[in-house]
């Protein structure tokens, strides 16, 4: 294997730019209108032991997606502190138009 000197193309061999051109396309399809992504990378080097020539890398890639928000008002039970809401929206029960009967025929 040749040696070659190194880039940031080739930390880890190669594995840091691979993992960087899986995560673009994903977080870049997450972000709605006037959304924020990052990806932070960290790059780390430790000089091994009983050696004056030899040093570790290793890497760090961490995406961070567009965050979901959502707010409500929540009422103060004045008895014991809890908190009531709204209760959630039911979503509607998928129903399968084509679903077989039995003894009859599809």
């Amino acid at each position: 294997m040749a040696e070659v000197r190194m880039e940031l193309a080739n930390v880890c061999g190669g594995e840091l730019e691979e993992k960087f051109q899986e995560l673009v396309p994903a977080l870049i399809a997450s972000l709605g209108d006037e959304q924020k992504g990052a990806i932070a990378i960290k790059i780390e080097f430790k000089r091994l032991p009983n050696t004056s020539s030899m040093v570790g890398t290793s890497f760090t890639i961490t995406p961070r997606f567009p965050a979901s928000k959502k707010a409500s008002i929540c009422q103060i039970n004045g008895e014991d502190y809890s908190l009531k809401t709204e209760e959630p929206i039911q979503k509607p029960k998928l129903v399968n138009m084509f679903e077989k009967v039995e003894g009859g025929k599809m």
